[in-house]
């Protein structure tokens, strides 16, 4: 069972799909965690690569969702939706925060 990361921690993640930039990956530092009916982390970002010319403040900061239904991680990048992978295999609800 993963668990879902800590405030003040940093993290990996890979995103795919975005309009502007294709896909990005990088690290981001945990701002909050909330698991309730809907899982939610915000993100601040580190350093970040990307496909395309994007610059770091379409980042700032970056809230990621967990959707159920496709059991996966999704953020808002630029008004684009992206898939997004977090390093570690976290999950969304039903987790413990560790």
């Amino acid at each position: 069972m993963s668990t879902l990361p800590q405030v003040g921690k940093v993290v990996q993640l890979f995103g795919v799909g975005c309009e502007g930039c294709g896909h990005f990956r990088g690290n981001f530092s945990v701002m909050s965690v909330v698991d309730d009916a809907i899982t939610k982390l915000v993100l601040d970002p580190q350093e970040i690569h990307c496909e395309g010319v994007v610059d770091k403040q379409s980042f700032a900061p970056l809230t990621l969702q967990w959707n159920r239904e496709l059991e996966c991680w999704q953020a808002q990048c630029d008004g684009h939706p992206v898939v997004v992978n977090i390093s570690g295999h976290y999950r969304g609800s039903g987790q413990v925060v560790a």
